[in-house]
């Protein structure tokens, strides 16, 4: 975190973040279809931060399913739920982190981890917590953005973990990949199923 965001007001913060995360709302329907997700479906979201790929995501599983969206900042995570109520999705917020996955109120069908592996202090320890909670038919999507790519969008490339270090963390923490490709905005996308 930057100090300008350490030092902004909540309000501002929240401001910010919602606009940065506004620029990526059009990846949601990508990551939705690479990802399978369905009417129905039991969506977790880990790093939902204001949520704007979770509402989203809530819109295509519809009122049969719901999205569960994990963040470690409550705020952002108020913002998402008053968001979802405003538009009549279902969507249920838990503060916290990945490494420490509090319990999930169902088992999740797709697990969607976007651009949040490379913020981890401990990856391969949010892989093994994913692991944990995820039931056998689920599966695990992946976007990281790439660090062989030039670095016009997205974290620096210093930040960027390479997709062989991904899959490498994925078959330690006891995933099988099923899908392994390039993706808009410097990314690339993993799927993958426990093994």
């Amino acid at each position: 975190m930057t100090d300008l965001m350490q030092d902004a007001t909540p309000a501002a913060r929240l401001a910010r973040l919602i606009a940065r995360q506004a620029e990526k709302r059009h990846l949601a329907a990508i990551w939705a279809e690479a990802a399978g997700l369905a009417p129905a479906m039991v969506v977790l979201d880990i790093g939902a931060g204001t949520g704007a790929l979770a509402l989203e995501y809530a819109r295509i599983v519809g009122p049969d399913g719901w999205v569960i969206a994990l963040d470690p900042d409550a705020l952002c995570l108020h913002h998402a739920s008053a968001e979802a109520d405003r538009r009549g999705l279902r969507l249920r917020t838990i503060t916290g982190s990945i490494e420490s996955l509090p319990a999930l109120p169902a088992a999740p069908d797709r697990v969607m981890l976007t651009d949040a592996l490379h913020h981890m202090d401990d990856p391969g320890a949010g892989l093994r917590a994913i692991r944990a909670a995820m039931p056998e038919h689920a599966t695990l999507f992946i976007a990281e953005y790439d660090p062989a790519a030039p670095g016009a969008v997205g974290a620096p490339p210093a930040k960027r973990l390479p997709r062989a270090c991904v899959r490498a963390m994925l078959a330690d923490a006891g995933f099988a990949v099923t899908r392994d490709a390039d993706a808009p905005d410097e990314h690339y996308i993993i799927l993958a199923h426990a093994t």
